[in-house]
């Protein structure tokens, strides 16, 4: 994600959700101060139904504000950022329409105030780029709608004064507002950058640690079955039927470990620590991860630390089943539209008008299932900081709360050049669309 495209929503959900409260904050401010100078200014209102209609427009942006920054809703899209605006916007156009030809001051008109204070609290949840473009549009507006009446203004200055008081109001927040999101997104990915770059080198370090851990801890297995078996033989000196029989269960035993540590997925190793710390607290139970195809391989950092914070905070929760958890990981395929082919320079007659195929994205579904014996409120008050985080990280979250059954969906969409499956990924490596293979050179006698 490029610095000026990401948000600080999508790189850090957890300090987002912190400061959430600044939303109805700034959204009660706007709607008092909007209806506070309506009323206190009714002596130059002259259209009283486009005065209601400002108040009820800026209501409508305020409330689209805290509609769409809610955890529940999350990430704060394009979409809902163009109609908090166009509310806003519409908002202070009635309020000048309400008004036009009485209105006596630039400094006192709630429209440019109560868009500047809107716009700086996308902040967290849009980027810079955005918020400014937004307060650049709403400050021409602004001088389309002041420049016209200067000669009803009760205070006499140049032309250009009125203009500048009313941008001013606009484009003081939205800088503030633009100027946090910049610097508070390239801070996230500089720390992230810096995190990788300390991770790779405290792998490097960690390796040979890790191998001799790995050989010490398959020789501890082997000293309990295989090398006494062993060394029976060598002080024997003869082998017998049984002795064959026992070498073949101690083989099939050693593969099946072999076999169940390489399929073994973070996803498992989630469920083993959940199961350890619910043994601790004297409720052991069983926890289900059903994932035959190995999918749990290709999640993002962020979407693994993300699932086994939600599955943490289930089998924490009061009036958790030990054993309802069920974890499931299924695979299918969403059609894409077709997207113009690229051009060659080897055909004849090339068109516009010629597609592509469409092809089809990967997509895992994700199931949780659980039992938590609390009221449908107190589960959703329970889980909306790690489902504010979820819906970030994934797509399409779906929560269905019957007492006591949970089931918990989302889906996140892989690369299908980049990502398929983890084991024939491994045995063959994709070669990349458009780039044709290197062949060996040919010798020239």
């Amino acid at each position: 994600m490029t610095a000026h495209r990401a948000t600080q929503q999508r790189l850090d959900p957890l300090g987002t959700l912190a400061a959430w409260p600044l939303s109805p904050a700034i959204a009660s401010i706007v709607l008092c101060y909007s209806v506070i100078a309506t009323v206190l200014q009714q002596d130059q209102i002259r259209n009283p139904l486009m005065a209601t209609l400002a108040v009820l427009a800026m209501a409508a942006a305020a409330a689209t504000l805290v509609i769409g920054t809610q955890p529940a809703r999350s990430p704060f899209g394009r979409r809902i950022h163009l109609i908090m605006a166009g509310f806003a916007l519409l908002g202070y156009v009635c309020e000048q329409l309400s008004r036009w030809g009485d209105n006596l001051l630039v400094q006192d008109d709630f429209g440019p105030v109560c868009i500047g204070f809107l716009l700086l609290a996308l902040a967290p949840y849009r980027p810079w780029r955005e918020i400014a473009l937004s307060g650049a549009v709403a400050s021409i507006v602004a001088i389309l709608i002041t420049l016209p009446q200067a000669g009803s203004y009760e205070v006499h200055v140049p032309v250009a004064v009125y203009a500048i008081v009313s941008v001013t109001q606009i484009l003081a927040p939205t800088a503030a507002g633009a100027a946090y999101s910049r610097r508070i997104v390239r801070s996230i990915l500089a720390w992230q950058t810096d995190a990788r770059r300390a991770i790779v080198a405290r792998t490097e370090e960690a390796r040979g640690q890790m191998a001799r851990a790995v050989v010490e801890q398959q020789v501890s297995a082997l000293k309990s079955g295989v090398i006494p078996f062993l060394a029976e033989l060598l002080e024997r000196g003869t082998v017998t039927a049984l002795d064959v029989a026992q070498a073949g269960q101690l083989a099939a035993e050693v593969r099946r470990t072999l076999v169940a540590e390489i399929d073994r997925t973070w996803l498992d190793s989630v469920a083993t620590r959940e199961r350890a710390a619910l043994a601790e607290r004297g409720t052991p139970g069983l926890l289900v991860v059903a994932d035959p195809e190995h999918r749990a391989t290709a999640f993002r950092a962020e979407q693994r630390a993300a699932t086994a914070a939600l599955i943490g905070a289930l089998c924490a929760a009061p009036g958790f089943d030990p054993h309802s958890l069920v974890v499931q990981i299924t695979g299918s395929s969403t059609p894409t539209p077709p997207r113009p082919a690229p051009a060659t320079l080897t055909a004849p007659r090339p068109t516009l008008t010629k597609t592509a195929p469409p092809t089809s994205v990967p997509v895992d579904t994700i199931t949780i299932q659980a039992a938590l014996d609390l009221p449908p409120r107190k589960v959703r008050a329970l889980l909306r900081p790690y489902l504010g985080v979820i819906r970030v990280v994934f797509a399409n979250v779906r929560v269905t709360v019957r007492r006591p059954s949970l089931t918990i969906e989302f889906d996140g969409a892989r690369d299908p050049h980049q990502v398929g499956p983890p084991r024939e990924a491994l045995a063959t490596p994709a070669t990349p669309a458009g780039v044709r293979a290197k062949q060996p050179p040919r010798q020239v006698r």
